[in-house]
């Protein structure tokens, strides 16, 4: 799939942008602060519905227009073409319309366009903490299943309800009754939960572990591991047991102790755990791994590559890795924000540079 087009009106800094990126390499060239960052950020929030950072909905807005924001992406498959709209008002309301149908759901923009991103923050996925491993998960599988994003939204939901019965009804006779009631539907989403991303962790291990080789020129074994409670059963019913089993603790703590949202993924390389031990160099090629093995899955699955963005990647990586990681998205679209034009990019590349909050097409 590809990006054919970008249109922007008072887009975080731009006031009006319409630009057509190329197939390939598309280098985002411009000093600091120039809204590099802001034009990948227009593309990520077309996919997932929200932006790479943690805004309110007003900050999209330009500061000094009159109105709200728009955003529309058109977005060309092989069989297919759609449009995605999405319009931001001066009060943070915000509105995502694909083909000119309004969503009602944000689930439903799921798969429309499937992006992989990668920026230097992204380094939390394996430094930061079992959050942010969840969240790669989470976000990966989203891409490619609505049944998953629409029970983790489910489940989510469910599991703050608990927690707020746990601790408003702590002292009550009547506590043991509603959690039971509660628990037989949001242990099964629970469940879905584990299984799908067990299912996700035996795709991408080897996919990952063979991308890493090639980054790392041979040089290191990554290994991954999703770490959850001990399933030796249907995960539904473990699930029930071990709940039952911590019901005392959980009420003591005022909040729930099994289930997806205490799991983690272990990130080894040559024996190291690189959540702990690991140094920044080889905390970001396993990043990359991961990322790079993620869009091999969903390629796979759809048929069609993702869109890759990578926002200020290409200065953090030796000439080496730089090489590989070139040639692994070889023949893929790319966005790539880069103050200059770095080396090694090869001749098919398009040029914007952004000046004065405009983008120039080169």
């Amino acid at each position: 799939m590809l990006v054919d087009r970008i249109i922007l009106k008072n887009f975080l800094s731009y006031g009006v942008v319409d630009i057509s990126p190329g197939p390939g390499i598309n280098l985002i060239t411009g000093g600091n602060a120039a809204g590099k960052t802001n034009l990948i950020d227009s593309i990520y929030l077309s996919a997932v519905g929200k932006g790479s950072r943690n805004r309110d909905n007003k900050e999209y807005v330009k500061w000094d227009s009159k109105g709200g924001s728009e955003i529309c992406i058109v977005v060309k498959k092989k069989y297919s073409r759609h449009v995605i709209q999405t319009q931001i008002d001066e009060n943070g309301n915000k509105r995502i319309s694909v083909d000119g149908m309004p969503l009602t759901r944000i689930g439903d923009l799921m798969g429309v366009l499937q992006v992989i991103f990668f920026a230097p923050s992204e380094l939390c996925l394996i430094k930061g903490g079992p959050s942010e491993r969840r969240r790669f998960l989470d976000i990966s599988i989203c891409q490619q299943s609505k049944t998953y994003f629409y029970t983790l939204q489910r489940f989510e939901s469910q599991l703050e309800q608990r927690n707020k019965v746990l601790k408003e009804y702590k002292n009550k006779p009547t506590l043991k009754n509603i959690i039971e009631a509660m628990d037989d539907d949001l242990l099964r989403c629970a469940a879905f939960i584990i299984d799908e991303r067990k299912k996700f962790i035996e795709e991408i291990t080897p996919l990952a572990t063979k991308i890493h080789k090639e980054l790392t020129l041979g040089e290191e074994e990554l290994t991954i591991a999703y770490e959850t409670e001990p399933i030796h059963g249907e995960t539904f019913e473990e699930l029930k047991r071990l709940t039952a089993d911590v019901y005392d603790r959980d009420v003591e703590n005022g909040y729930t102790n099994v289930g997806p949202h205490r799991d983690d993924l272990k990130v080894v390389a040559n024996g190291i755990d690189l959540r702990r031990f690991g140094s920044q160099g080889q905390q970001r090629t396993a990043v990359l791994s991961l990322k790079l093995a993620s869009a091999e899955i969903m390629g796979s699955r759809h048929k069609e590559s993702p869109v890759f963005l990578l926002d200020d990647v290409m200065g953090e990586l030796d000439d080496d890795r730089k090489k590989a990681l070139l040639k692994t998205l070889d023949g893929k679209q790319v966005f790539i924000t880069d103050a200059t034009h770095p080396e090694g990019l090869g001749k098919k590349v398009k040029i914007f540079k952004i000046q004065e909050t405009e983008v120039q097409d080169k």
